[in-house]
């Protein structure tokens, strides 16, 4: 169970190394191949590391703040965090193949895109 919150915190820690880095094919590279980016405030979610690789910006200088909270889930990460002006709250989960799941509550202001009705 250890090996399994270390290896989920080592993704984010990848992720977010790669958004600092502005390497958006190393970032979508930490996520599973079948992985999911998901924006309930924004677009649809998107599959897969090439969709992943297309959406997301390479702008972001630093994190300003981090805070993580371990689940009763050893795969499942929550991360509160501040960067670019925008705070995010992040689900994260990780498998053996990479981030499978990174759900990601963003206003819409940070996600680029107007909020979804319905």
């Amino acid at each position: 169970m250890q090996d399994r919150r270390q290896r989920a915190h080592g993704a984010v820690d990848r992720l977010h190394e790669r958004l600092l880095a502005n390497d958006v094919h190393g970032f979508a590279a930490v996520f599973a191949v079948n992985g999911v980016l998901e924006l309930p405030f924004g677009p649809a979610a998107l599959r897969g590391r090439e969709q992943v690789r297309e959406y997301v910006r390479d702008d972001i200088t630093a994190i300003v703040s981090q805070t993580r909270y371990d689940t009763t889930d050893p795969d499942v990460l929550v991360v509160e965090w501040e960067a670019g002006g925008s705070r995010h709250l992040t689900v994260v989960r990780v498998g053996g193949g990479g981030v499978e799941l990174f759900r990601d509550y963003s206003g819409p202001a940070a996600a680029g895109e107007e909020p979804r009705s319905g």
